[in-house]
């Protein structure tokens, strides 16, 4: 007891304590802060639905809420509420020994302090391995030497003044930290007064505490830019330093900064990513989207090692070229729906309920007719993918893949013009294990037929399907089938086949070229083209992306019926996708040169296609974020005609220069298609950054006008 508590007299101290669901360490802590005689004790309840309030009041504390608003919110209201000069802000998990409090001031008065932190001694609760493993990150941190406010005495003016940013859920005590530093008030760390510092013992309070620490770091570099850099290093080299410590005095908690690292940036880069309110920001959303097309490339190539190993190269080359059929079969039954949903989707006000499965019923129903035509089509032609419908497997294969990769690449569009690509990631992943699952499965039950490949495409793609619908559910915005008429499938195909074009021969080459390959060439060369166009097009997702996303921001951020974008928006899109895509290009050429050799000298001789590639992915930065603005302003016919071009100098000589120099005139023919389509999109988007309008009678008749954010429906 201190000696002011034994002579009756009172603390001249407001103590602040923020407690949600708190019961069991309430008790403990204010025992010990009521046995320091401060002269009020306020407990702020954040909506506890456990006895914190009950024990609040049975041990004399004053309880208000702070109606769930959180932390900082929580003491800023305490603080308010104080009526002492000096306010002491003591979290539910400390226990102030005897006399502390009392030490603490005499220290902070003695040196002239704004803000006194009291020295932390941490502690698990318990005998399991996270909650040691907290408290030894914590005894051994340089953390401790920094001013926080879990256990802190401050000048209740300063903290009115400072006060916390109350937009933060967690990370507000460094913030506010470099605040006060910067505006010039004494704060610091007692090295002689000790407080216990409680954690709780389960792996779910340590990610919490992790998910807590990256999402607050990201937040602040967020409003100090300046300090980003080092910032964003911060969990890095705290891991470091601590492996470092572990390794020599405690190795049983290596574990630890495994998911220390790992959680902290998952929520740092989960939040940066985050456009505050209403979904993603243009990067975030491009850079997600490029995710979630790269993430299952990655998958993909382990996906075709497999099938390389285990499959004859003639069996493997048909494979590829009935997937390529998909693929081309998605292209086709989109009818130009994906990109009008980036446009029509914003501005519906019942989030997409009648729009979504209006999108996705048309998709799917066109890609039934569009498979249905190619096979006959191929099966007139006869070489190549023609030779594959006679086998029942691998045809009903073929149409189960594209039905089903139809709608699930709908959802990507879906979730892009909502904001949250993140979610098409996620998807994506999904697809990418179950495809990859199947595929180990047929090839220890000893089935190596084509089908055998193609059929793992079909079932990855339900489950992308599948957990993409619950996904909608979720959020909120889950398809209303009972809504699905004629009516809402010709609002979408109207905006959707004003855009087939376009979309139909800027993708078209992609899918094509390996058809070409199989019928003028073999399936053999076939099977090799199609891993390094593989690899090749997981780097196109992220100018693509791009393309898109920018596409999304321009719909959400304009109105009226012939939007215009804002020059900046363009080139930020265009210098976002000329970085991603260049970091991209030199991870696809060192991957290449590490994994193509692994599947075997047919497969290692094709590096060299690489080199000629990379600077066609390059080019196309300029074409697919010339097209985004294309679409999002309703200039269609001029970027079809630009796409068109490509389109014919990509595949109208490819069979005669795939027989004259095999794979690598193929290449570089893809190269000059590609330079020639860039020098035109360069030159328009100069004209139209330069505000040239649109033809006369152009128009972006997709759009409907009203209040919009960015990539959500107005609410």
């Amino acid at each position: 007891m201190s000696k002011h508590a034994r002579s009756g007299g009172v603390l001249d101290i407001s103590v602040v304590i923020p407690a949600r669901n708190a019961a069991d360490w309430l008790d403990g802590c204010l025992r010990s802060v009521l046995a320091q005689n401060p002269r009020e004790v306020i407990v702020v309840d954040g909506c506890s639905r456990d006895s914190t309030v009950e024990i609040a009041r049975s041990l004399g504390a004053v309880v208000i809420s702070d109606e769930g608003r959180g932390l900082p919110a929580a003491r800023m209201l305490g603080a308010r509420a104080a009526h002492a000069d000096l306010v002491a802000l003591i979290d539910a998990d400390v226990i102030v020994p005897d006399g502390a409090l009392e030490k603490l001031k005499d220290e902070f008065t003695a040196g002239g302090f704004d803000g006194l932190q009291f020295g932390l001694v941490s502690e698990p609760d318990g005998p399991g391995y996270w909650g040691a493993a907290l408290a030894w990150h914590h005894n051994h941190s340089r953390v401790r030497s920094w001013f926080g406010v879990s256990a802190s005495l401050m000048r209740r003016h300063v903290l009115l003044e400072a006060g916390f940013d109350e937009s933060f859920r967690s990370g507000e005590d460094i913030e506010l930290r470099i605040r006060l530093e910067d505006a010039g008030y004494r704060i610091g760390v007692s090295a002689t007064t000790f407080v216990r510092h409680r954690f709780a013992d389960s792996f779910a309070y340590a990610q919490d505490q992790w998910l807590q620490d990256g999402s607050g770091l990201a937040r602040t570099m967020r409003k100090h830019p300046r300090r980003a850099g080092w910032l964003a290093f911060l969990p890095l080299l705290a891991t470091a330093r601590g492996m470092v410590i572990s390794l020599a005095t405690a190795p049983k908690f290596l574990p630890y900064w495994a998911g220390f690292a790992f959680h902290n940036y998952r929520a740092m880069c989960a939040t940066l990513l985050k456009r505050p309110g209403d979904g993603l920001s243009l990067g975030g959303n491009a850079m997600w989207l490029a995710a979630a097309r790269i993430a299952p490339m990655a998958a993909g190539l382990l996906f075709w090692a497999v099938a390389a190993l285990a499959t004859s190269p003639d069996r493997l080359g048909l494979a590829s070229a009935v997937v390529s059929a998909v693929l081309l079969t998605v292209q086709l039954g989109m009818l130009g729906i994906g990109p009008a949903t980036l446009n029509l989707l914003p501005a519906r006000q019942d989030c997409g309920k009648a729009l979504i499965p209006a999108s996705m019923a048309a998709v799917v129903f066109s890609s039934l007719l569009g498979a249905g035509a190619l096979v006959l089509v191929t099966s007139l032609l006869g070489s190549g993918v023609g030779t594959a419908w006679t086998d029942p497997a691998l045809a009903a294969s073929f149409f189960a893949a594209a039905l089903l990769a139809a709608a699930a690449y709908q959802l990507d569009h879906i979730a892009v013009a909502q904001a949250r690509s993140d979610r098409a990631l996620i998807r994506s992943l999904v697809q990418a294990l179950f495809q990859l699952g199947t595929l180990a499965v047929f090839v220890v039950i000893g089935y190596r037929d084509p089908a055998a490949v193609v059929a793992p495409v079909a079932v990855g793609a339900l489950a992308s399907v599948v957990f993409g619908v619950r996904q909608l559910s979720r959020s909120g915005a889950a398809p209303d089938w009972t809504r699905l008429n004629g009516r809402e499938a010709v609002k979408v195909l109207g905006p959707g086949l004003r855009q087939y074009a376009l979309m139909l021969a800027d993708r078209a080459p992609g899918y094509v070229l390996p058809l070409v390959v199989a019928a003028a060439l073999n399936t053999s060369a076939a099977a090799a083209w199609y891993v390094v166009w593989m690899l090749s097009s997981a780097v196109f997702f992220v100018p693509q992306s791009a393309g898109y996303s920018l596409q999304a921001a321009i719909a959400a951020g304009t109105s009226g019926s012939i939007p215009f974008p804002r020059p900046g928006l363009i080139l930020r899109g265009l210098r976002m996708s000329l970085f991603l895509t260049a970091l991209a290009g030199v991870l696809l050429m060192a991957g290449g040169w590490l994994l193509l050799p692994l599947l075997g000298p047919r497969y290692a001789s094709t590096w060299v296609l690489l080199p000629v590639l990379v600077p066609a992915l390059m080019l196309t930065c300029v074409t697919q974020v010339y097209y985004g603005v294309c679409r999002a302003t309703g200039r269609l016919a001029e970027s079809s005609i630009v796409a068109l071009t490509a389109c014919l100098l990509a595949l109208a000589p490819a069979p005669a220069m795939a027989q004259q120099f095999g794979l690598t005139g193929i290449s570089v023919l893809w190269l000059a298609a590609q330079l020639a389509a860039a020098l035109i999109a360069a030159g328009r988007l100069h004209r139209i950054a330069r505000g040239v309008p649109a033809a006369p009678g152009s128009r972006n008749d997709e759009r409907t006008a009203g209040p919009r954010t960015h990539g959500v429906p107005a609410q």
